[in-house]
């Protein structure tokens, strides 16, 4: 009995010896949400323009992958992207209000001297 190797694969829907794409719109979403996340430790408006900004990249690169690949993409980081991008935003506005309380009460309590 003589064995027969395995078939070949069928053709690459990129073409023979080409990559798959990339776009790493999505990465750079999450990169800029991420460390929009982390600024509103010092200030709350760049939490809120980051988490813009990476709300926007991250709309624009799931809406290129699945102009690229079909409704079936993979844009899972483009979702986290834009998910870590609210989260900044909410934090930046609650920094903002907490910020605004705690002047008011200082000078409510205070005076302006």
């Amino acid at each position: 009995m003589s064995s027969y190797p395995p078939p070949p694969g069928g053709p690459s829907p990129w073409g023979y010896g080409q990559a798959q794409p990339q776009d790493n719109q999505a990465v750079w979403a999450l990169a800029t949400a991420l460390i929009s996340l982390f600024a509103s430790c010092c200030c709350g408006l760049f939490s809120i323009g980051g988490g813009i900004a990476a709300i926007v990249l991250a709309r624009g690169a799931r809406t290129r992958a699945q102009e690229l690949a079909g409704p079936q993409a993979d844009t899972t980081m483009a979702t986290a992207a834009f998910w870590v991008g609210v989260g900044s935003i909410a934090v930046g506005v609650i920094s903002g209000l907490a910020a605004a309380v705690s002047i008011g009460l200082d000078v409510w309590l205070n005076g302006w001297s």
